[in-house]
């Protein structure tokens, strides 16, 4: 097995400490029991797991694409695609919790951890597809069609609701949070798992 295959494995496997999944009823039941203040560790955690898992997925990419890009024959990929540009950066983990204090400045933290996981998925699509066209050369079948997206949910909704409930509605968007990195969580691991069984093929293949 080549160098980049073990990266590749080894950055797979580091998913057990960036993606993990947490329920909202536990984080539910852990702010009762501590009379609220389980709040902001809460809130940090968050942050701190999208960061991990948004810079993991990006050097993931950059392992694969790097390693496709080489096994393409024609050598063509390596001067002509385009690199795929990460459009979400890393939030502070800290100054977001403590905005999270205040009501408005809360909101604010919620809708961008929303939209930055929509962001994060479209670029996700974005690596895929170039894969997709990747894999034509390689002459081993990769069965991926691309990513599904998280249902994003309009800013207009998302203040009226929040101002119409008087600030009750942040637990609605707190239990999407929790959800839609869950469920983004496991489907980019079964795509994982489907990549790297593709890059073995053609490991195999070539050996």
């Amino acid at each position: 097995m080549n160098q980049n295959l073990l990266e590749i494995e080894k950055n797979i496997e580091s998913r057990k400490e960036t993606d993990r999944i947490v329920w909202f009823s536990m984080w539910i039941i852990l702010s009762i029991a501590s009379f609220g203040i389980a709040w902001f560790p809460m809130i940090y955690y968050l942050i701190k797991r999208r960061n991990a898992h948004f810079s993991r997925q990006e050097k993931l990419e950059a392992l694969i694409l790097s390693k496709l890009r080489k096994a393409n024959s024609a050598g063509k990929s390596d001067s002509n695609s385009p690199k795929i540009e990460n459009p979400v950066p890393p939030r502070n983990a800290t100054a977001w919790t403590v905005f999270s204090i205040l009501i408005v400045p809360a909101f604010y933290v919620f809708y961008f951890l929303k939209r930055d996981l929509r962001k994060h998925e479209e670029h996700e699509h974005d690596f895929l597809v170039e894969i997709i066209s990747l894999a034509k050369d390689s002459g081993v079948t990769l069965d991926i069609h691309g990513f599904t997206a998280t249902k994003s949910f309009a800013l207009g909704r998302y203040l009226i609701l929040s101002i119409a409930t008087l600030g009750l509605a942040a637990a609605y968007w707190l239990y999407r949070i929790f959800n839609d990195y869950n469920n983004h969580f496991k489907m980019q691991w079964k795509i994982e798992e489907e990549l790297l069984s593709f890059l073995k093929s053609i490991d195999e293949k070539v050996s």
